[in-house]
C-alpha cells in the first residue's frame, strides 16, 4: 500500500545551507542533486535560490533540467529585476539583450532579469505563460515517454485561446492546479476563433464533465 508523504516546504529565507554566492556571478550555472544541493526536490533548491537572492538583493532565474528535471537545476542571478518595457533604475532605457530574459544596461552595467509579470523569478516560461491565463480547462488526453499531454482551452485578456499542455510525469495519473505550474514543461495557445469551422467552439467553452483540470 502506498503511503502518501507530505511534500517538503521552505521556511521564509531558508536557503538549505548552499553558498548561493558562489553562484551568483551573472552565469548560468547547472546544479546537480546530492552534489550542490543536497538530496531535495529541486523544486525546494529554486525556492532557495529565491530566498538567497532575495537576501543579496539580487534576482534570480531558476529552472528544472530539461533532460534531468528531478536531478539537475540551472540557476542565473542578475544584479536587479525589470518588468518588460522598464527603464533600468539608474533611468537608462539603452538595455542590451544578452539573452531572452537578461539584459545589460551599459549606463551603470547593471545585469537585470526581464518579467513580463510579478510572479516569482525561479518558474520556468511555460509556468508563465501558464499562470497569466484565467478560465483554464484542461484534459488528460495521452502520455508520450515522461510527459502527459492536455488539451483543453482558457482566455488570456478576454481572448479565447485553445491550449495544448504537456506536463512532467510524477507519480499518478490526475495532477492539481499548484502541481501544474511546477510540471509544465511546454504550452502551446491558439486563439480559438480559428478553428470556428472545424468544431462548435461555443460548445467547447460550454463546459464539460470530464476535466482534469480546471482552475
Amino acid at each position: 500500500m502506498k503511503v502518501k508523504t507530505k511534500k517538503r516546504q521552505l521556511d521564509v529565507g531558508d536557503e538549505l545551507g548552499v553558498d548561493w554566492e558562489r553562484w551568483a556571478d551573472g552565469r548560468a550555472h547547472r546544479l546537480k542533486r546530492k552534489r550542490h544541493f543536497g538530496d531535495v526536490e529541486p523544486r525546494l533548491a529554486m525556492e532557495a535560490a529565491a530566498n538567497a537572492a532575495q537576501r543579496m538583493g539580487k534576482a534570480v532565474q531558476a529552472v528544472r533540467d530539461r533532460h534531468f528535471p528531478d536531478k539537475a537545476i540551472w540557476v542565473q542571478f542578475a544584479d536587479g529585476r525589470i518588468k518588460s518595457g522598464s527603464p533600468c533604475a539608474c533611468g537608462s532605457r539603452k538595455l542590451y539583450r544578452l539573452h531572452p530574459r537578461f539584459l545589460r544596461c551599459p549606463q551603470c552595467g547593471s545585469t537585470l532579469l526581464e518579467t513580463a509579470t510579478d510572479v516569482d523569478e525561479f518558474e520556468s516560461q511555460p509556468a508563465l505563460k501558464l499562470r497569466r491565463l484565467t478560465g483554464v480547462h484542461l484534459a488528460r488526453m495521452e502520455r508520450q515517454g515522461d510527459r502527459d499531454v492536455y488539451r483543453g482551452f482558457a482566455e488570456l485578456d478576454g481572448q479565447p485561446l485553445l491550449l495544448i499542455a504537456e506536463f512532467r510525469v510524477e507519480g499518478g495519473d490526475r495532477i492539481t492546479p499548484d502541481e501544474a505550474f511546477q510540471r509544465i514543461e511546454r504550452l502551446d495557445r491558439l486563439p480559438l476563433e480559428r478553428f470556428s469551422d472545424l468544431f462548435d467552439v461555443s460548445a467547447l467553452r460550454g463546459g464539460a464533465p470530464d476535466w482534469d483540470l480546471v482552475f
